[in-house]
């Protein structure tokens, strides 16, 4: 960073502030003792206590209040080695942070157009695999890819959440310059209020509208968007599940038929190799073996058949399973980075006004966002 190290001059600050704060609670404790001393002046004085024992604690006191003069000092020294440090190194720093979150949007907004571009683009999916029936490694892959999917979301939310928190404990701090005119931003206060101040210092402006400014941004779009094509996963790893079981149910059915088959072949085999006693006994078993090898061979086509209709199931599984691919993809995930775009737009926008406010104070447009459906405040 050109304005320094972000982090150590947030580590400075701090430093100075526990200085302050230990040096102001010496500070108080020498007041406290200094009234004391005061009030035991006063009663020696009233009751004609012997000069050496009041001239003994009218030094007292001169020392004490010396002491609260020299803490004042020492307080206000580093007060203002703080806002010195406000003002010349964390303003800088916050300036170009904006800068630089209005340059990553901006990239991040040309990157969805792109992709939302391409998926809207898909008709079908060239991928060797696809079009050929889901085994384990494509289930698997849908898992994980839902697993990322869910990744991203919480990412976005944390990342908004982390964002609103920074920006609110830094208004708060800032707000401190300027007591008691503020409302301190604090743990009970409700943050779905913006914040209000019309005066302090210049950064403290900047983080109120960067606060307001992040409540105007259509992410809850985004998180609907998510939230939808995460469905969509699931249900294509569902019906990724039901292919797969009605496919072992095809293979199963074909391997009994062809063992049926060949068991009926050796049997047709055995009846017409058979040697018979008599031409009576040979008429009547010769009936009687082609009434049996009737029923089996009924039997066989009756599972033939079954096998065909449970094959066909199998073909209407594949298909249910490519339009869950194709649809999901052009529709669910073309909506993700539809609202990612809208997010975009609103987050550039918001980023540009911030940078446009620290260079022009007097033009400030504070309705211009982006509300949830999309449309323009």
């Amino acid at each position: 960073m050109n304005a320094g190290s972000h982090s150590l001059t947030l580590g400075r600050l701090y430093a100075w502030e526990k200085k302050l704060y230990e040096e102001v609670k010496a500070g108080d404790h020498t007041r406290k003792l200094y009234e004391r001393k005061c009030s035991q002046l006063r009663n020696q004085d009233v009751k004609g206590n012997e000069g050496g024992t009041i001239d003994k604690t009218r030094a007292a006191v001169k020392d004490l209040y010396s002491r609260i003069l020299v803490a004042i000092r020492s307080a206000e020294s580093i007060s203002e080695r703080i806002e010195k440090l406000r003002d010349e190194e964390l303003q800088p720093q916050i300036i170009e942070l904006l800068h630089g979150m209005m340059n990553m949007w901006k990239v991040m907004l040309e990157s969805h157009e792109i992709q939302n571009k391409i998926m809207s683009e898909v008709k079908l999916f060239t991928c060797p695999t696809y079009g050929k029936f889901s085994n384990n490694t494509h289930r698997l892959a849908t898992l994980q890819l839902e697993a990322e999917f869910q990744n991203w979301r919480t990412c976005f939310r944390d990342y908004l959440t982390a964002q609103k928190q920074y920006v609110g404990a830094l208004y708060s701090w800032l707000s401190k310059f300027i007591v008691p005119e503020v409302e301190f931003y604090s743990k009970s206060r409700n943050t779905s209020q913006p914040f209000q101040t019309t005066n302090g210092p210049p950064l403290l402006m900047i983080c109120q509208d960067w606060f307001n400014f992040m409540d105007k941004l259509p992410d809850r779009s985004v998180y609907v968007a998510m939230r939808s094509f995460s469905k969509d996963l699931h249900s294509l790893w569902i019906q990724q599940g039901k292919e797969q079981d009605q496919k072992r149910k095809v293979d199963s059915l074909s391997k009994e038929l062809d063992r049926k088959i060949l068991a009926f072949q050796k049997t047709e085999n055995r009846v017409f190799e058979t040697k018979l006693p008599s031409l009576e006994l040979c008429e009547l078993e010769v009936d009687q073996k082609a009434d049996y090898l009737k029923q089996r061979k009924e039997y066989l086509d009756e599972l033939r058949a079954k096998v065909e209709l449970e094959r066909g199931k199998h073909q209407s599984c594949m298909q249910e399973t490519q339009r869950i691919t194709l649809n999901g993809f052009q529709t669910g995930f073309c909506r993700v980075f539809e609202a990612s775009i809208e997010f975009s737009k609103g987050s550039l926008k918001m980023y540009s006004d911030l940078v446009g406010i620290r260079e022009n104070p007097e033009k400030v447009d504070n309705s211009s966002y982006i509300q949830e459906d999309g449309s323009s405040r």
